[in-house]
């Protein structure tokens, strides 16, 4: 009944949207020699001069306007060319040529510098060729980590001034866990990408809220079909060796494409860490000294099919099969102190599947399907010695989520320059998972057996609309409604958000925005599961969590095109976080995620890009911020903590040699002592290296890199607060260096997929 209704709505729009559909204004700019101009800017006047639009020229040189007034004005514009103007009624404009601007003065020639960044509909523009020159990018990861504001924390990305960001493709949103959108990053040549674009306030239009980054990819055709393919490995060293490579090939048409990846992944990771914890229990304390050393290991399988057909000039249809299997998956933890003598091993396993099938008008409309099938058992092996009690049980774990997305959207062109976006977003999940205790002894642990059946459902409804009121002023409001049901728990909540940019001059650009987002815990968090991790730590889940409510407000300035600053606002209701308790009923540390009553945060982030000549590139983002973390109660005891933090970055691109092409990048990372609850983490700083030499005309491309080459990226956590005093001490491998090598053939471009969302998948 659900999936009918959805349907239903779903066939209302798309049929409105027919009802509205209006013809294009279309064309190309090229150059002298015919070739395609890409980034040209295209400005669409009224006859009296009055502003109607701006669009840019895609890889192709093409471009396209909604809007078909009777007579209009062009206006075309580049750096590096003469501006030029058409009058025109007819809505194929035909083709453009442009003269090359020149800038000589007797015997010197002026270059000039290409703007770093671009404020275009709300959103700050980035030239992804512009931000990988003359550094060691080789794939689209490294390229987003060009970004001003983006830095990498934990294999994340992370963006200065957001609590959480939000990668999409093409404007769509991904499916897939950070780790694996990392790995589908790190596989995509930098090549395939043409803009890199960061709203801090996404239109409700993109179907996901707050901070997003969207990877725009080059969309490039062929009359004439041909193959590519690309094949890359790489080797790390740390603690222990790693390594994995990647297979991919791309079949290109005049109508069908399609492209066939796989990707295995071998990962070994160490574990150390001392921990010291004086407990008090029963009016008495106890000194406890653990050590806990240990290492995983697993062997991931990443597979991809997809297929996409052009049906006509902006109408296509893509349907893609993508596939993750994780085998050998195996964990194992020893810890030894003056309180226990414990083992803990965990083999477990992982599939996910997934089917999308899209559609997408020309006259707007964008329809969707969705299927994410994701199975997980696991098994734990648990030893513990106390004084002259031993305990000994294996638990079986298991996970399946069956998930379905349904997705419809359209997008209309309105008299004097509005724009108007509406749609739906429904999702339907069904999990199931469980733990069963077997003990190897006498004991009886059926009281942990846990068989747990969940019901979520998301209703989403948007609505939006966008206006440029001329060159200088433009303007982005949305708001989007959604109905949530998790089991008993239901509510209905509105989102708004809104970005206004105001353009003083080229040199000079304001932009103000404000977004509202939801986060939901995990599947397994919610379940009432008990974990051991050794014979002192256990693991707890949290049935009465409830999804966060974001608020965030930004303020940004960007001054000739590169210096950017940013003030920012954030407040999170019912902020989700995992802490640890020193239980008062027993000898026990308890780690489990609860809800803040709030966590809000204030701050300023400043970026400063220069180069000196084609030789040095360089990037200095400096973050200063005041945080608050509020929760009463937490267990016996509430907190309400403030603190300032800083980060600073430094990225170098050094070019040692164009002829052979080398490369050198050396950065520098420093964060402060960070605010956790009742947590107080230790600051943290980094030094990474690289150096990349690409030969045989650009096909090959050899890589080597080391990662905190001082070993000092671990954070030490302190907790000294009401009687809770604990001391974790991170002795773990960080450090790391790699080699990689990479063989294009036939000219390969590696396409840019979707990604299969399982992030609160797990266990």
């Amino acid at each position: 009944m659900i999936m009918k209704r959805t349907i239903i709505i779903a066939g209302i729009i798309a049929s409105a949207a027919t009802q509205l559909a209006a013809q294009n204004i279309k064309g190309k700019v090229v150059d002298n020699q015919q070739r395609p101009i890409e980034a040209a800017t295209v400005i669409m006047q009224a006859p009296d001069s009055t502003f109607i639009d701006a669009v840019i020229t895609d890889s192709l040189g093409c471009f396209s306007f909604k809007e078909e007034p009777e007579q209009y004005r062009l206006i075309f514009q580049h750096l590096l060319y003469k501006t030029q103007e058409r009058m025109g009624s007819s809505p194929d404009v035909g083709t453009i040529t442009l003269d090359a601007q020149s800038y000589a003065l007797d015997e010197v020639v002026v270059q000039g510098e290409r703007p770093q960044v671009k404020v275009e509909k709300g959103a700050l523009v980035y030239d992804a060729e512009v931000l990988s020159e003359r550094t060691t990018a080789s794939n689209a990861y490294e390229s987003l980590l060009r970004v001003p504001g983006v830095i990498e924390q934990s294999e994340a990305i992370t963006l200065a001034g957001a609590k959480s960001v939000t990668v999409v493709i093409n404007g769509k949103p991904s499916s897939m866990t950070a780790e694996q959108l990392t790995e589908l990053l790190k596989s995509t040549p930098v090549s395939n990408i043409q803009n890199i674009e960061v709203m801090y306030n996404a239109p409700a239009k993109y179907r996901v809220r707050g901070a997003v980054i969207n990877v725009v990819l080059k969309n490039a055709k062929s009359a004439d079909p041909f193959l590519r393919g690309e094949v890359s490995g790489n080797f790390t060293q740390s603690a222990y060796a790693k390594g994995g490579g990647n297979l991919n090939l791309s079949y290109s048409g005049q109508k069908v494409s399609a492209d066939l990846s796989y990707a295995p992944r071998f990962t070994h990771s160490d574990t150390d860490m001392e921990m010291i914890s004086r407990h008090t229990f029963a009016g008495k304390t106890y000194d406890i000294d653990q050590i806990n050393t240990g290492d995983a290991k697993a062997l991931n399988h990443n597979l991809r099919l997809g297929v996409d057909y052009q049906i006509a000039e902006g109408s296509s249809l893509n349907a893609a099969y993508t596939a993750s299997f994780k085998t050998r998956n195996r964990s194992r933890q020893h810890s030894s102190g003056n309180f226990v003598e414990s083992d803990n091993l965990k083999t477990s396993e992982a599939q996910m599947h997934n089917i999308n099938v899209d559609y997408t008008a020309a006259f707007g409309l964008n329809l969707g399907i969705d299927y994410t099938h994701y199975n997980s058992p696991a098994t734990q092996d648990f030893t513990n010695q106390a004084e002259n009690v031993r305990q000994h049980f294996l638990v079986d774990e298991y996970q399946t989520i069956d998930r379905y997305n349904v997705y419809a959207g359209q997008t209309h062109a309105l008299p004097n320059g509005w724009s108007l976006n509406y749609g739906i977003d429904f999702t339907f999940a069904n999990e199931k998972s469980g733990q069963t205790y077997r003990p190897q002894d006498d004991s009886d642990l059926s009281s942990l057996n846990t068989d747990t059946k969940m019901k979520e459902e998301t209703y989403n409804f948007y609505a939006g609309v966008e206006k440029a009121f001329n060159e200088r002023l433009s303007l982005s409001l949305s708001v989007a409604g959604e109905r949530y049901k998790l089991m008993d728990y239901r509510k209905w909540a509105v989102y708004p958000a809104f970005q206004l940019s105001y353009m003083l001059s080229p040199e000079h650009v304001f932009q103000l925005g404000f977004s509202s987002d939801k986060e939901y815990p995990d599947y397994w968090t919610l379940q009432n599961t008990t974990s051991y991790l050794n014979g002192y730590t256990k693991i707890l889940g949290n049935p009465n969590l409830v999804p966060s409510t974001d608020y965030a407000a930004q303020l940004t300035y960007v001054l000739k095109g590169k210096y950017i600053a940013t003030f920012y606002y954030n407040y999170i209701k019912d902020y989700i976080m995992q802490l640890p308790y020193q239980s008062p009923d027993e000898l026990s540390l308890i780690y489990q995620f609860i809800n803040y009553d709030y966590q809000q945060q204030v701050g300023l982030t400043l970026m400063f890009p220069f180069s000196v000549g084609r030789v040095w590139n360089a990037q200095l983002v400096l973050d200063g911020s005041y945080n608050k973390d509020v929760c009463d109660p937490y267990h016996a005891i509430s907190f309400n903590r403030s603190k300032w933090q800083g980060i600073a970055q430094f990225n170098n691109s050094v070019r040692l040699s164009s002829q052979p092409d080398i490369r050198l990048e050396l950065n520098g990372l420093y964060v402060s002592s960070p605010l956790q609850g009742i947590y107080d983490l230790s600051s943290v700083w980094k030094i990474d290296a690289g150096l990349k030499w690409t030969f045989a005309h650009d096909c090959a491309e050899l890589k080597l890199q080391g990662n905190d080459l001082f070993n000092s990226l671990r954070p030490d956590g302190s907790i000294n607060y009401k009687g809770q005093r604990l001391d974790l001490l991170m002795n773990q491998m960080s450090r790391s260096f790699s080699v990689t090598f990479t063989y294009k053939f036939n000219g390969y471009k590696e396409k840019k997929h979707r990604e299969v969302d399982t992030s609160r998948f797990g266990h």
